[in-house]
């Protein structure tokens, strides 16, 4: 039987995360819908990123004083994802302001948040 642990529930809420936004991005079509569900997917990514990360019990990565070195490698936590993700939450907020502007320029001058009819050009 598969043991549940905090990094395989963290992996399935991520997953979902993932599979919410990208299907929200793909299928619906407001423009503000389109960017909650961007941001849901970063997320998604950010959360898996951490996960990866996880080692339960484990130790900073930081070799101290009185701890064994051939220990260390196997009780160390991974400090890559976190740092990526600090990294990938600045741009995704970047990102985020730029689409929520462009989505302002877009209402004013088509008088709609449908992709649809923005795309075909159709103003009110």
């Amino acid at each position: 039987m598969i043991e549940i642990t905090l990094q395989l529930l963290s992996f399935i809420a991520a997953a979902i995360l993932v599979i919410v936004g990208l299907t929200g991005m793909l299928f619906l079509d407001n423009l503000i819908k389109k960017i909650i569900s961007f941001t849901l997917l970063s997320d998604g990514v950010n959360l898996a990123l951490v996960s990866l990360g996880y080692v339960e019990g484990g130790i900073a990565s930081i070799l101290t004083p009185g701890s064994s070195v051939v220990d260390f490698p196997y009780n160390a936590i991974l400090i890559f994802g976190p740092g990526i993700v600090l990294t990938n939450i600045v741009i995704g907020v970047s990102t985020t302001a730029i689409l929520v502007a462009l989505t302002i320029v877009l209402y004013k001058r088509y008088g709609t948040l449908k992709a649809s009819k923005v795309l075909k050009g159709e103003r009110k």
